[in-house]
């Protein structure tokens, strides 16, 4: 899965993907789960997992 237009994309959390495939952060190291991506808002969680939350790169990732 690759990170494109998901608000993961927009986070300064994201780390390089794993394998050049599978999107992953600070949150997620060995990968973010797919339902994760797919089914919910970071923008809105207080915490996406290990005490880490979305927070964007700039000013222009919150639109």
């Amino acid at each position: 899965m690759i990170c494109i237009d998901y608000a993961c994309d927009n986070c300064k959390h994201q780390r390089p993907n794993i394998d050049g495939w599978n999107c992953a952060c600070d949150a997620f190291p060995e990968g973010i789960p797919g339902k994760f991506m797919c089914y919910s808002d970071p923008k809105k969680l207080k915490e996406c997992n290990n005490g880490i939350g979305y927070e964007p790169k700039d000013k222009k990732a919150e639109r």
